[in-house]
């Protein structure tokens, strides 16, 4: 009797399919990791819902500060080519923003704060840059290769210049707020909230890790069962003359 009531609960254990401890832990870490995936995607969505652009007139229009750009100087814009030299212009213009109007900042120097003005310049533009601008062959006779350091990388990269720079000059005016963004109270709070959950939780890493090597390909990468097959139960001289000596033939 026994023994078939062993035999009848064998049975049930191997036809229940029942899951293995491993299995079971596997089972509650994708489980996890799909909830932080929709996680991320909500907050994804909820970011980019805030950040769509919803601006309301100020009556009247408010000053917040100076910004000073370039323009042709004097002489240029009252001759031929300044329709020419605009076209450029429109393309290596820069635009700076300041609280002061002589644009002039405080830097310490032999141990003294002085006011120096704020550098600016034109537009140094990457090879991909300048052909993504499609400057024609008149254009491009003004440019000019020079080997620029990177701050990051520390490394020379060539950038396109622009050769005669003195053709332009700096231009101060108000800088002028016409519009004003609308905030969304509730589509804040509900970011803010999600945030606080991702850190008093601890999240940011896994769902980081999840996110970045889905997007790189790393997780849709399968590996090549047979490659690894073929290398078991082989002694190393065997592999060596394998990979080695008869790639060389």
């Amino acid at each position: 009797m026994d023994k078939l009531f062993s035999d009848e609960l064998q049975y049930y254990i191997e036809s229940a399919r029942l899951k293995t401890a491993r299995q079971k832990r596997r089972a509650v870490i994708t489980a996890r990791d799909k909830e932080i995936l929709r996680l991320d995607k909500y907050r994804r969505a909820l970011w980019r819902k805030s950040r769509e652009p919803l601006y309301v007139p100020l009556k009247p229009p408010i000053q917040k500060g100076y910004e000073r750009f370039f323009i042709l100087r004097d002489d240029v814009a009252r001759g031929k080519q300044a329709s020419f030299f605009q076209e450029i212009l429109v393309k290596i213009n820069t635009v700076q923003y300041f609280h002061r109007k002589d644009f002039k900042k405080k830097k310490r120097l032999r141990g003294k704060k002085v006011w120096v003005d704020k550098e600016q310049s034109l537009r140094r533009l990457d090879l991909w840059e300048f052909d993504k601008l499609r400057f024609t062959q008149q254009e491009a006779a003004y440019f000019e290769v020079q080997q620029e350091v990177r701050k990051c990388g520390k490394k020379e990269v060539p950038v396109m210049v622009f050769k005669e720079p003195w053709r332009f000059i700096l231009r101060v005016r108000p800088h002028m707020l016409t519009h004003q963004r609308i905030v969304d109270p509730v589509l804040e709070s509900q970011i803010q909230e999600i945030d606080n959950y991702i850190t008093s939780r601890q999240l940011e890493h896994r769902m980081c890790w999840l996110t970045q090597s889905h997007r790189n390909g790393w997780r849709s990468w399968q590996f090549d069962v047979k490659h690894k097959e073929k290398y078991k139960k082989k002694p190393l001289y065997q592999l060596v003359q394998e990979e080695y000596y008869d790639n060389i033939d």
